[in-house]
Parts: structure tokens; sequence; C-alpha cells
């Protein structure tokens, strides 16, 4: 796994490095941000402001995905979560995603599609917010944006579409299929990206997991501005989280490029203004330079990992040896004359961390056509088992039958 996972940043240092600059410069069209906007852009508003500032850092959302996984740190909650990651020097967003493992996990898994994300957030802030607005007016106008035990859903001037946690300390991640929530997909030649749905419960097009009760330590420190296209900070909350670091007093959102590291930039705008020395991407040097320290942040990030096991395995062993009584110690100590010392495999087992098993809830890009035949094949399977009253699950059709009627 942390073979794998470093591959991946360094190719995808590479494949931003070796394309043309003039096609990395082209911003993304109004179909590409539908497309990779699609998934998330009916999120909570308090969660989607933290995935959207999360994707400008994808080596901190690879860096805590993987720290997440790790023992104890995956049962942490509440106060003890945010007291474990005072140490970390990840972005407060990052943070505040750590108590959503999933969506966590499914950035750093397709984290193509993150970096994407990231890109278009920094080189066209105002076009995103705009099309997460329009994305919603569609499932709005296609009866599936209500609220519900889960969210509020509430109308501004403008038309502006705000969508809340139902209970302000407990946040819901819908799951949906964008061909049924928005309608009829408009754009055929770029299909929405589409997240598998896990076995949870179906409400109005929506599958709903269990409630995440947030850890207001690294919660509540942002919010959309929606008419003047940002994202306001809570300066003093934001300090508070970012402690013994540099403090903001800017209350507007700000990417900081320190904070990104070795990643480059995909437009030239973007970076010449977070990062006017680098050179032109493209440039063979740029390009070692960048290989080389993402290389050696994960290098650092692993060797941390597994001090840390070593450290926990000798902590271990000790607390065993004091529980043993002097009977048991004296007939460990004869099994280790005659035993012999130690193979060294046995501390290659301790640096080598276990395969982790992927997340359920792992991002899956799927064509609108899969998605149209999954949706006929679901609504077969659950008309037959609805019975002659329809039951109350989803009927499929890929966004006309069901869970995709317009009310």
């Amino acid at each position: 796994m942390r073979r794998r996972l470093s591959s991946v940043l360094v190719l995808l240092v590479f494949a931003f490095a070796l394309a043309p600059a003039q096609a990395q410069d082209v911003k993304f069209s109004k179909q590409q941000l539908d497309q990779m906007l699609a998934p998330i852009a009916l999120y909570p508003d308090d969660l989607l402001t933290n995935v959207l500032m999360a994707s400008t850092y994808p080596l901190d959302v690879v860096q805590a995905a993987r720290w997440r996984t790790e023992g104890a740190n995956s049962k942490l909650k509440g106060d003890k979560l945010a007291k474990a990651l005072e140490a970390k020097d990840w972005d407060p967003s990052i943070k505040a995603l750590v108590q959503f493992p999933d969506v966590l996990e499914t950035m750093s898994e397709k984290l193509e599609w993150t970096q994407k994300l990231g890109d278009a957030f920094l080189a066209q802030q105002d076009e995103v917010m705009d099309q997460i607005q329009h994305l919603r007016s569609k499932a709005d106008d296609a009866g599936h944006l209500k609220s519900n035990k889960q969210q509020t859903v509430t109308k501004e001037a403008n038309d502006v579409i705000v969508i809340e946690p139902a209970s302000s300390d407990v946040v819901y991640v819908p799951v949906y299929e964008p061909s049924v929530v928005y309608g009829p997909w408009w754009y055929p030649d770029y299909p929405p990206y589409y997240w598998p749905y896990p076995g949870s419960a179906y409400v109005n097009g929506y599958y709903w997991g269990a409630g995440i009760a947030i850890a207001a330590g690294i919660w509540g420190w942002n919010h959309f501005d929606w008419h003047r296209h940002d994202i306001d900070i809570d300066v003093n909350k934001w300090n508070n989280i970012n402690v013994n670091r540099d403090r903001m007093t800017n209350k507007n959102w700000q990417h900081r490029p320190d904070q990104r590291g070795p990643v480059p930039y995909r437009n030239k705008d973007v970076r010449d203004k977070y990062k006017p020395g680098d050179r032109q991407i493209g440039d063979k040097d740029f390009r070692g330079h960048d290989r080389a320290k993402v290389e050696q942040r994960l290098k650092d990030t692993d060797h941390a990992r597994v001090d840390d096991r070593q450290r926990d395995a000798r902590d271990r062993q000790r607390a065993g040896d004091r529980d043993r009584t002097p009977q048991q110690k004296k007939k460990s100590g004869a099994a280790t004359k005659r035993d012999g010392p130690p193979k060294k495999a046995a501390s290659r087992d301790i640096d080598r961390p276990k395969a982790k098993k992927p997340s359920p809830g792992g991002f899956d890009v799927k064509r609108g056509s899969d998605v149209r035949k999954q949706a006929s094949r679901g609504h077969a399977s659950r008309t037959a088992m609805a019975g002659p009253r329809g039951g109350g699950g989803p009927r499929g059709g890929g966004g006309r039958g069901g869970g995709g009627r317009r009310r």
C-alpha cells in the first residue's frame, strides 16, 4: 500500500509536468465542472466547503487518510480526535474531514479527481460555486432536493440554495446517483462522476448512512458566502485549530501555497499567483525537483509511521513482561535459549504495513450508460421484491422512474 500510494503521487506530479503547458492552462468548461461536481454538489454546505479547500492540498489528503486508518486513530472521536490532531500540520480543512473517513479515503484513492477539483477551485472559484448552485437547482427542479431528518434545504435571495444539517451537531453524507437526482444528464459527452451507494436507507433519491457526530473543536469555522463567491472564515476558530503556526487575519479563505508542498499548479495564472518563482511546467529540472520533494515527504511520513509501530510493539512487550509471573519469565527465558535468536524476518514484519481493506465508500467512476443499465437492473429486482404495493425502495430507470419521478 505504501509503495502504491507513493507511486501514484509521483505519477500524478509527472502527469502534470509532462502535459503541454498550453493544454494545462486551459480552464475547465462548464461541462467538465458539472461532471466533476455532480457527486458532491448536494453535500451540506459546511462539508462541501471543507472538501473544496482540502482538495487544494492533495498531499495532506493522502497523509491524513493513512493516519486515520492506523490502529487506534480509526476509533478516535469528538474531543479526543481534535486533541490528537493538534500535533498535525495539516490544513484545518483536512482536520475537519478526518471526521468523515469515507470522504477522506475516497479523495485519497481518487487522487486525480481530487487534484482536478482543487485546480478548478483555485483557478475558477466563482464558476465552481455557480455550477454547484446550477446542479442544486437541477435537483430541485427534478423534485429531489428537499428537507428531511438528515438535512434542511432553504432558498435565499437570487435563488441561492443552502443545504444544512438538520441537527447542528450531526452531519449526514448523502450518496446518490446523479442521473436520478438531477434528472436525465444534459451533457452526454461528459457523463457525471458517480460514487456507488452503500447498503443504507433510501430516501427521495438518496442513500443515507449513519450520521457523524462532529467535534466542535475542528468544525464550524467556515461557511459559504454564495453571493460574493467566497468562503468566510471565523478567524479565531481557525487560529485555535492552527495553533502555534501561521495565524490568519483575513476573514475570506485564501489558499496557502506552502501547505500544498511540491504538487504543481495546473493553471499558469494560479502558478504565477502562488509560486511565481517556479519554472514553467515542462522544464526537466522542475519535474525532477518536484519528484524528489514528493518522494521525500512520503518517506518522512512512512518513517514516522514505522517508528510509531515499533514503539507500540515495544510498549506491548514491556507491558507483557510486567504482567508475567516469575515462573512464566523463567519458562520464556528457557524457550528463548532453545529456539535461538529471533529471525530477522520478524523485525521486517514490524516495518511492513498490513494491506488495508478498501473503503466501502470508495469513489468509482461510471459512465452514463453503465449507470442506466445498473438502474434498470435495480428497478427490476426492486419491483419484484416490492410486490403490487410498490414497496418503499427506489425505482431505477436512470432517473425516470421511482426515485427519479418529478413531484
